[in-house]
């Protein structure tokens, strides 16, 4: 990890606590919150990895990373919360 990495998680924070609050709760933010910090770390290896992190095609796939990591973490938690009990 160098120096840009923790200012390249603002975007996931800032995308899953949004994402979070769209769909209300206070345990769907926080789950949200995590799926898009997860989204935009594997995004920033991805573009570090491809030499596109910095400028707008960076940011634009944080975002996007980060988005798809909240949706992707909330509808997972939402089915295994509502999935009924193996007997």
């Amino acid at each position: 990890m160098d120096n840009h990495f923790w200012p390249s998680m603002y975007p996931g924070l800032i995308v899953g606590i949004l994402y979070g609050l769209s769909i209300r709760g206070v345990f769907n933010t926080a789950v949200a919150t995590l799926g898009g910090l997860i989204g935009a770390a594997i995004a920033y290896e991805i573009l570090t990895t491809a030499n596109l992190n910095d400028g707008l095609p960076g940011v634009a796939g944080l975002i996007a990373a980060a988005l798809a990591g909240a949706y992707l973490l909330t509808n997972g938690v939402r089915r295994f919360a509502s999935a009924p009990p193996k007997s």
